[in-house]
C-alpha cells in the first residue's frame, strides 16, 4: 500500500488544510491523523514494511495484531528498545499509571504491552528487564543483532546486597521481587492514595529470607501471567446442550459471553459459552484475582466477543485467533486456564509476608 504525493505551497496549517480535502478517506483502509496530513502535504509517502505487523498485549489475556513503524505511530515512546523486533525475548511490568480512574494493578507480559491495558487512558508505565542497544536506523530494518543490556540500575541492585548482605542476589532477583511486592495487599492499601497520584515506589522488605520469599512469589507469578496459554486447565464442568454436536463446524464459536443471570444479580459461577455449552463450578475465589475494575475472567468475557467497528465497518472476531493457532476450542480452554492463573494468583498473594511498613 502506498499514497501519492502532494506537494502545495503556502503555510504550515494551509497545507494540511489542503491536504485533508486532497486525501480520500475510507476508513476500511487508512485512519487519517493531523499528524498524517502534514506528511502528505509535505511530500512524504507511506510504504508497508511487513516486518512491522506484531502480536501486542492489547487487554489482559488478550492479544491483538497492531503495525509498528515510526512514521504511523504517533505515541512511539521507548518500543524499539524494549521489543526492537519480533525475534527479542523479553519481560516487562505493566504497572497502572497516576490519575487512572480504575484501582491500581500490575500484569507483566512478554510482548508489545497497551499502555492502557487496565485503564485505557494509554498514559500507565511499562517496565523491562531489558533495553537493547540498537543502531542508528529505522526500526524493522534489516540490522545487525541489538546488543542487550539490564534495565536494573545497578546503584538499587547494590543497595539490596548491602542491605541483606547477599552477594548473590541477582538483576532476576530483584526485577521479580518488585513484581512481588506489587501484588501485595498490604502495599496496595498502604499506598493506595499515593499510587492514584504518583508512580509506584518498592520498599525494603524486613529481612532477606523475606526478599527472596517475595522474589520468588514474583516468579510464580510472572510464570502465571506471561505462560497462561500453556497452565492447566480448571475442571470446569461443561453442561452440553441437547442436540449439540462438537464435530460442528461451529460448534465452539463464541459470538458474546456472558454470566448466567440477569444483569446485576449475576450467577458468576456460570459462564454462558455459546447455545451449545455452559461452563459450570467456578470457584468464586477466581474472581478476587482483579485487574483494574475487572477479574481477569471479567476481561475474558469484554473481549472475546465478536465485534464490528461503527466507522469502518470491520469486524473484529476472537474465532479468528482460533482458527489461526489451529485449535477450535482455544477460547473455550482459555476460560478454563485464567480460572487456574486466577486462583493460583489468589493464593500465592494470600502467602506473601508482611512489609516493614510504618506511616
Amino acid at each position: 500500500m502506498a499514497f501519492r504525493r502532494l506537494r502545495v505551497s503556502g503555510s504550515a496549517s494551509q497545507r494540511t488544510a489542503r491536504a485533508r480535502k486532497f486525501v480520500k478517506r475510507e476508513p476500511r483502509q487508512f485512519h487519517w491523523d493531523v499528524k498524517n496530513y502534514r506528511d502528505i502535504a509535505n511530500g512524504e509517502s507511506y510504504s508497508v514494511d511487513e516486518n512491522g505487523f506484531r502480536v501486542a498485549s492489547y487487554r489482559p489475556f488478550f492479544k491483538q495484531r497492531f503495525y509498528l513503524d515510526r512514521r504511523l505511530n504517533n505515541s512511539f515512546y521507548k518500543t524499539p528498545e524494549i521489543y526492537p523486533d519480533t525475534d527479542v525475548e523479553n519481560l516487562g511490568i505493566y504497572i497502572t499509571g497516576p490519575g487512572s480512574s480504575v484501582p491500581f494493578s500490575t500484569l507483566m507480559t512478554n510482548m508489545v504491552t497497551d499502555l492502557g491495558l487496565t485503564s485505557g487512558n494509554g498514559s500507565s508505565p511499562y517496565i523491562p528487564r531489558w533495553r537493547y542497544l540498537l543502531p542508528e536506523t529505522a526500526l524493522n530494518a534489516d540490522i545487525p543483532k541489538p546488543k542487550r543490556i539490564s534495565n536494573i540500575n545497578p546503584r538499587a541492585l547494590a543497595e539490596f546486597r548491602d542491605r541483606y548482605g547477599d552477594r548473590r542476589i541477582s538483576d532476576d532477583d530483584l526485577f521479580h521481587y518488585v513484581y512481588g511486592v506489587l501484588h501485595s495487599p498490604q502495599y496496595r492499601e498502604t499506598f493506595a492514595n499515593d499510587l492514584s497520584k504518583s508512580q509506584a515506589r518498592v520498599p525494603m522488605a524486613a529481612s532477606a529470607s523475606d526478599f527472596l520469599a517475595f522474589a520468588q512469589a514474583g516468579r510464580e507469578l510472572a510464570d502465571l501471567h506471561v505462560n497462561y496459554e500453556s497452565v492447566e486447565p480448571y475442571p470446569l464442568e461443561e453442561v452440553r446442550s441437547d442436540g449439540w454436536n462438537p464435530r460442528a463446524r461451529d460448534a465452539f464459536r463464541v459470538e458474546k459471553m456472558r454470566y448466567a443471570g440477569k444483569r446485576g444479580s449475576e450467577d458468576k459461577t456460570r459462564i454462558f459459552y455459546n447455545a451449545g455449552i455452559t461452563l459450570a463450578g467456578i470457584p468464586g475465589r477466581a474472581h478476587d484475582y482483579r485487574l483494574g475494575s475487572r477479574s481477569a475472567l471479567d476481561w475474558l468475557i469484554d473481549r472475546y466477543r465478536v465485534t464490528t467497528h461503527k466507522a469502518s465497518g470491520i469486524t473484529n472476531d476472537p474465532n479468528d485467533w482460533a482458527t489461526e493457532v489451529g485449535d477450535p476450542r482455544y477460547i473455550l480452554d482459555l476460560v478454563k486456564r485464567v480460572t487456574t492463573v486466577s486462583i493460583r494468583t489468589v493464593e500465592i498473594i494470600d502467602n506473601l509476608p508482611e512489609l516493614p511498613i510504618h506511616i
